[in-house]
């Protein structure tokens, strides 16, 4: 029984180990108590069973470093090596291959989307940096403009508008470029913490429409500022993915 045991947890770690990471620590952490079991007397009182805890030990710290469904694929495996100990009585053998099967599909699909979601994740960001463009949810923009503003952060605020914009947004305030827009508009600013403090009214944002909009003229800021800076202006908005927008177009308040 203790060598069924003890098989069946040396394949459990076996299989765990590269689902932690390959991280030595769970097996320090085993060879610890193992020690640990020993320089106490204790392993007496385990009549032999001290190296099949240091090794529950292993599994279980590995586990924690893994994920359910590698916990399950362990688990399946650990039956199925108690069923082959068994046989000729398939019917454990069958419950862990089925386990096997079962979690070990679940295991593959699941990481299957999650680098199919860091793929996508990427492409995002590259697709983001190569536009010189920052996408952020509607209800974020105003904010992010008007502190980048406020702080006279030029290329954070360029970064927020798209290509076409960032003409329009120049144009609306006589200036050459995006970037001397921004440092103008910063001088402007009389009260740069309420300016920050900037609150869109209920139906500023329009996301389900064909054409996504934010304006920012109906703005508003801390009651006792009545105009802490210039006011920001109507953006045409473009989806980028799911909950994130770009500022495809710019028009001043009138």
């Amino acid at each position: 029984m203790r060598v069924v045991a003890g098989l069946v947890l040396l394949v459990a770690a076996a299989l765990l180990w590269p689902f932690s990471g390959w991280s030595w620590w769970p097996v320090l952490g085993g060879l610890g108590v193992l020690v640990l079991l020993y320089l106490l007397r204790l392993d007496r009182l385990l009549f032999g069973w001290a190296p099949h805890l240091a090794g529950l030990v292993t599994v279980v710290l590995m586990a924690a470093r893994s994920d359910p469904w590698a916990w399950g694929l362990a688990g399946g495996i650990a039956v199925l090596g108690v069923g082959l100990a068994r046989l000729p009585d398939r019917r454990v053998l069958a419950a862990g291959v089925a386990l096997v099967v079962v979690f070990g599909v679940g295991y593959g699909v699941s990481h299957f989307r999650t680098a199919e979601e860091q793929r996508a994740e990427q492409a995002r960001g590259g697709a983001e940096r190569a536009a010189n463009v920052m996408a952020l949810p509607a209800e974020l923009i105003a904010g992010s403009l008007a502190n980048s503003i406020a702080a006279g952060d030029d290329a954070t605020a360029c970064a927020l508008l798209g290509v076409p914009a960032r003409d329009q947004f120049a144009a609306s305030v006589g200036a050459p470029d995006c970037a001397s827009a921004v440092r103008m508009l910063a001088a402007q600013v009389t009260d740069p913490t309420a300016y920050r403090n900037v609150r869109l009214p209920s139906g500023a944002v329009v996301k389900q429409s064909a054409t996504p909009s934010l304006d920012a003229c109906r703005a508003t800021f801390p009651p006792s500022v009545s105009a802490p800076g210039p006011r920001l202006g109507r953006f045409e908005l473009r989806r980028f993915d799911a909950d994130r927008y770009l500022i495809a177009a710019y028009a001043p308040c009138r």
